[in-house]
């Protein structure tokens, strides 16, 4: 696996309610990035008139740590959250027993007029409790993508080719439940489909899977008993601040649980808005690859003793 940071670096006034820089503190900073290119060989990548810059380095390279050991003197250069992404391998991918499923496509539930929510949630936190009827969502924004997510606690919506091709297959730990456009709902046949899964995972192997210890949000009700939890993101390089989600982790015993499609046990983000990761077999990743369908990640699941 290799992770990349993504920088971005600038000399001007970083924002226009912060104290203006003076012109030779500009010129010094312009010089310092220029230096810094310079350093890791892309010195062609620097314009005098260009005052931001984004870099995507390898964690653990050589050019990377010149880059945070020059950042160390200059933390101010920095203009963006820095954010690191993992890149996994086709044989990582392939090797791993189970994978934790993503959408690449996210999309707001339908709101307005005539549409009510659709789960029954806790009246002190606000937590999904219960699911009361089928999603409405809007069509337009689904486009030709096979998966989608609905954002309001991260279902997975189906096209009805990849609904009606699971199916037909021997997959376990799943239903379907219609999906619907926002005008004009539960008429004619559905074109969309909620993925439902109904086989639950025992708790994550932690350590070595990390969580936040320090949110703003409530992670507990007393009134329902809903827990949640943040994978840990906040992670410092010396003074330079960055963010990368800690890998997930089970013991190797859930293979005795675990189904096609699986949920977690734990739930994440706020209350009001907590979901669980989808975690599928090896079997279903190479499937939708061979299938070849679309709107769709997956990242490798850790087994430990």
């Amino acid at each position: 696996m290799k992770r990349i940071m993504r920088l971005g670096l600038g000399w001007d006034d970083p924002t226009p309610w912060k104290p203006q820089k003076s012109a030779e503190q500009k010129e010094c900073d312009r010089q310092r990035i220029r230096e810094l290119l310079e350093g890791i060989g892309g010195g062609d990548l620097f314009r005098p008139d260009k005052t931001f810059y984004v870099l995507d380095l390898e964690m653990g390279s050589e050019a990377f740590h010149y880059v945070m050991d020059e950042l160390q003197k200059a933390p101010h250069l920095l203009r963006s959250p820095v954010f690191v992404v993992p890149i996994y391998s086709e044989h990582e991918l392939s090797a791993a027993p189970l994978l934790v499923w993503h959408s690449t496509r996210y999309i707001p539930q339908c709101t307005g007029a005539g549409i009510g929510p659709y789960t029954r949630d806790c009246e002190a936190c606000g937590a999904p409790l219960e699911q009361i009827r089928d999603l409405q969502v809007d069509m337009r924004l689904v486009g030709k993508r096979d998966v989608t997510i609905s954002t309001h606690n991260y279902e997975f919506i189906l096209s009805a080719r990849l609904a009606g091709m699971l199916q037909q297959t021997d997959f376990s730990g799943f239903t379907l439940r219609p999906a619907w456009p926002c005008r004009k709902p539960y008429q004619g046949a559905p074109r969309l489909f909620q993925l439902v899964v109904t086989n639950v995972l025992p708790p994550m192997a932690s350590p070595p899977t990390q969580f936040e210890e320090d949110e703003p949000h409530p992670k507990e009700c007393t009134v329902c008993g809903r827990r949640t939890y943040y994978l840990k993101h906040t992670h410092f390089w010396g003074r330079i601040q960055y963010y990368a989600e800690t890998e997930v982790y089970y013991r190797k015993e859930v293979l005795e649980s675990a189904q096609d499609f699986n949920i977690a046990h734990e739930r994440f983000g706020e209350l009001r808005r907590s979901h669980q990761m989808t975690i599928i077999s090896q079997r279903v990743y190479r499937w939708l690859r061979e299938q070849g369908m679309k709107g769709w990640a997956a990242e490798p699941v850790y087994l430990v003793e």
